[in-house]
Order: C-alpha cells, then structure tokens, then sequence
C-alpha cells in the first residue's frame, strides 16, 4: 500500500473541485468513488497504455486522474454530455459527446485514426452491462478493460448484468433462485444521456446463465477484482478481505478528514473495480459468444461491430477539445438527479 499516500499528497488532493468544496458535490457524488479513483490512477500506471477510451465521463474527474496517471496517453472520451470540470486538451484527445456523441458500440473504430488496439485501455463507467461491454471491447479487437460499478447483478443497489456476474456465473457462485427472478436489467438507453435510462429488463434463464458462464470462460485471459481499501465496519460478502485493518484505515481517514468522507461512507462507494484481459480474436471468435437476443432494443444490433471503413465526420466522430461547449456547473444538480443521486442541491423540477 506504499502508493495510497502518493496518490494522496500528490493526486487527490490536488484534484479539480470547481467551485464544488463544501458542496456534496466535492466527493464526486454521482461518479467514482475514493476508493476506485485509487485503483483507476493505480492500474493505468502499472499497464502503460499507448491509447485510453473512457465510456462515461460525468463531471470530467476520472478523466483528469487518467492524465495524471498517462500523461502521454491519447485519451478518447465518450460521454452524452461534456464535462465541466476538466476536458483534457492534449492536441490528440478526442471527445464523444454532445452532438458528437455515439455509443461506444456504434463507433466505427477503424476510422479513428493511428489506434493501436493492442496498446489500448478502455475504461467502462458508463452503467452498460459490463458483461455486454466486454464482449463489444473483444469483438472490436480491445483486450484490455477496467470496469467501475461492476457489483452483482443480485444486490439491490447493481443497475446492469457486470462482468462480476459473469465471473460468478462462471465459477457456480451465482445463479438462478428458485423464485426465478435474477434480473438482467443491462439495457439503457445508446441515445438518450444515460442518466436517464431506459431499461430494458427480462428474467434470466439458468439455461442462459449457463451460456453466459460458458462464454465468460472462453473469452477471458484475465479477470481481477480490486478490493476495498477498508472496510469501514461494512460486512461485503461479495467483496475481497480489506487491504486496511479497521485501526490502520481509521487513522488514514482522520488523517485526511478534510478530503474524505468517513470510513463506512467511503466503502459504501466501493463497486468491485475489475480488470479484465480477453483472449484474442484468433483463439475466442466472437460470433461464437453468447448475448441475449432479448435486448435488441433501442436500435442495438448486437455485440459485432459494423466497420465499413468509409470514414467520413460521422463514422469516426468525435471533436478535439477546443470545439466543445462544457455544461455549466450549475447544471450539476439535475445531472446529479438522473444519476440517481439526492442532494440539498437538487432541484425540484
């Protein structure tokens, strides 16, 4: 845990607030958590990726700890709305969003230019199925994924099928109760800001439990869970042991009162951050994966992309940073409200 006190004194502390301090806005609400800002600034350093795709961007945060942690990394954002808080203007940063926006899965990555997929990093905040994200990063030829908000698709407070729940299914930890009713609630919206979601929601079969599991273990290299940092006097079950004891983690956090929340309020933002490295298109085809039909909805067409190469502004999208209008800050709260987040600050129509 050598890194937690660098990450500190030199990143977190030093992280962009606009005029957010004192505000419940200053912890990020609605957006990573402490916890996975940590393994978020943590991984990237160690995997060194030449490229980084962020899929859902809110306020601009993780995006700003992406540089600190790459900074000579492209970064390609691709969010509904552009953040306000930080844009990255690095000459080669490229921006999804506003008018520009298409959902990861609709963009025709073989028309943004010089991409090495190979030496690529996409990190998935963006409440999607994890296990559909996965599958869609592979068939497009990314290997290498971080996931925020990757819990069990079972707990009360998930909002999509994860690649947790895949990996669960796959090692017999997860499966169908008798009652019949593990939701699989991953569909939410490709056009509409996903804040406000459209839910596309069915009840899994065991039969199409066994077909996720099946394909989870012939797609994946890799599947690492960060744990929690503490445990904040929370019994997680579905979480690995702490990294902190109780009376180390207590003594981090008063020391640091003035940036961080209180233990347990901490790791209630904790969302089983996950890696994952797929297996090569060569040794996995992806027209052999299993996706259920069932969410072809919304104008999706399935996990296999649509690469025509006739690249033209709308295929490869996107826009540099000097053309984007950020929202305004105080469009926060309402921002805030669709993410299912309750403030003082936010408005009541």
């Amino acid at each position: 845990m050598r890194d937690l006190p660098e990450f500190m004194a030199n990143v977190y502390e030093k992280r962009p607030l606009g005029n957010q301090s004192g505000s419940p806005f200053q912890f990020n609400m609605g957006g990573t958590g402490f916890f996975n800002q940590f393994y978020l600034w943590m991984l990237v350093r160690a995997l060194k990726p030449k490229h980084i795709i962020e899929s859902g961007a809110y306020n601009g945060l993780g995006t700003w700890m992406l540089r600190q942690a790459a900074p000579n990394a492209q970064l390609i954002v691709v969010s509904p709305a552009t953040p306000h808080l930080y844009i990255d203007n690095h000459t080669d940063s490229l921006y999804f969003s506003d008018v520009h926006f298409r959902d990861f899965a609709a963009i025709d990555w073989s028309c943004v230019k010089r991409i090495d997929r190979s030496q690529t990093l996409i990190f998935f905040d963006d409440h999607q199925s994890g296990y559909r994200r996965m599958l869609e990063a592979h068939a497009r030829g990314f290997r290498h994924l971080l996931f925020d908000d990757n819990s069990m698709p079972e707990r009360s407070d998930s909002d999509h099928f994860s690649a947790k729940g895949a990996c669960a299914a796959f090692n017999g930890s997860l499966s169908v109760p008798s009652h019949g009713t593990l939701k699989w609630d991953d569909f939410r919206g490709i056009v509409a800001d996903w804040g406000r979601f459209k839910k596309g929601v069915f009840n899994v079969s065991e039969e199409q439990l066994q077909k996720v599991a099946h394909s989870f273990g012939k797609v994946i290299d890799v599947y690492a869970e960060m744990p929690p940092l503490w445990t904040g006097g929370r019994h997680r079950p579905d979480a690995p042991y702490a990294l902190l004891d109780q009376d180390v983690a207590k003594v981090f956090v008063e020391q640091h009162a003035h940036n961080l929340r209180s233990a347990w309020t901490e790791n209630r933002g904790y969302a089983n951050f996950g890696y994952v490295h797929t297996k090569s298109l060569k040794d996995a085809p992806a027209n052999e994966l299993y996706y259920p039909g069932h969410v072809a909805a919304n104008g999706y067409q399935g996990i296999l992309p649509v690469e025509t190469g006739r690249c033209d502004r709308r295929s490869s999208g996107g826009a540099s940073p000097a053309k984007l209008k950020p929202t305004r800050e105080r469009d926060d709260p309402r921002r805030n409200s669709g993410a299912g987040v309750k403030s003082d600050l936010t408005p009541s129509n």
